[in-house]
């Protein structure tokens, strides 16, 4: 088989898909050529997903079978493995970096920072959506995040219309007596059109005056409690200049997605001056040196303004 008759990889992203960005960093670091994936943007929370096709499926007569891979890490694993230094199609003035940690320490402090990234209290895109106050709330609503949870309802809608009507047409039962993939698709996007009715009726004047208060105490909580809290863990875990040392990892695929998202929430660029953004919304000298010099090396790194710098002109939009 040639290598223009292998199956691609897919890529399903969108443009303003913070968690999007770190495998997209990833194909970059690890010099995959363009003509080795496919990027499909898909508008609809289940993103990212990369979708390849499985080893023993590719060979000349058989019918191809994909493999889907639905988070971050394991998408990120999957490229850093699927790439060696003598595989072909680099990028010619690119090695291909192992981005995973050698040693068991370097694995569990690669882990630690992911860990405290992704935690579901300084998630960027409940972020995005915060709001303290009343005023900050309405002008959200009139902005980018307003017409983004508007444009969402309107699409989770559709799209669970389309999944009812796939799972009516599906008359074979699983053997095991559960769920079918159609009727699982169902309960999927059901899940997640319900929680976006719950931020869409805060935009919308229809959670009433305790929910508001609620939405505005966690909101600030974020800002002045959580946010501190994991740049100051951040800042005692990470080595430097990069997250592990002097060697990009993993760990340093998430750290800056995540951290460049909360700089353009906050209204700032991608460049040099960024991090000075978030000040006024977390408090002075909430970012340590070591902070600091982890964005100044990235924001010079060429992936980051192949990558990153674009995202955050879609980023701004939802600002």
């Amino acid at each position: 088989m040639t290598d223009e008759e292998l199956p691609k990889a897919i890529l399903y992203s969108w443009p303003t898909s913070v968690w999007s960005t770190v495998p997209r960093l990833c194909l970059y670091e690890k010099g995959y050529s363009e003509d080795e994936y496919v990027v499909r943007y898909v508008d609809i929370s289940t993103i990212p997903t990369l979708v390849v096709p499985t080893i023993e499926t590719t060979g000349s007569g058989v019918d191809t079978r994909y493999r889907s891979l639905r988070d971050t890490v394991t998408i990120c694993d999957f490229l850093d493995q699927a790439r060696s230094a003598s595989s072909g199609h680099l990028h010619s003035e690119k090695p291909a970096p192992t981005l995973a940690p050698a040693t068991i320490e370097g694995k569990a402090l690669s882990d630690n920072i992911i860990a405290v990234i992704h935690q579901t209290t300084v998630d960027p895109n409940f972020v995005a959506l915060s709001a303290r106050d009343k005023k900050e709330l309405a002008d959200k609503g009139a902005d980018g995040p307003g017409r983004a949870l508007t444009l969402r309802r309107a699409a989770l809608r559709r799209y669970l219309e389309e999944a009812k009507q796939a799972a009516s047409e599906n008359s074979i039962a699983p053997k095991d007596g559960g769920l079918s993939y159609e009727q699982k698709v169902v309960k999927f996007i059901e899940d997640k059109l319900q929680s976006n009715e719950h931020i869409w009726a805060l935009y919308n004047g229809q959670a009433g005056e305790e929910n508001e208060k609620a939405f505005f105490d966690i909101s600030t909580k974020t800002w002045l409690e959580a946010l501190p809290e994991a740049f100051s863990k951040l800042e005692s875990t990470i080595k430097g200049p990069y997250a592990l040392g002097d060697q990009v990892s993993l760990a340093d695929l998430h750290a800056i997605s995540w951290l460049t998202r909360l700089v353009s929430i906050a209204g700032g660029k991608p460049d040099a001056s960024g991090l000075d953004t978030l000040e006024p919304y977390v408090g002075k000298d909430t970012l340590g040196p070591k902070l600091r010099k982890f964005w100044d090396v990235w924001v010079d790194r060429e992936s980051f303004k192949k990558v990153l710098v674009p995202a955050t002109a879609a980023f701004a939009e939802m600002r």
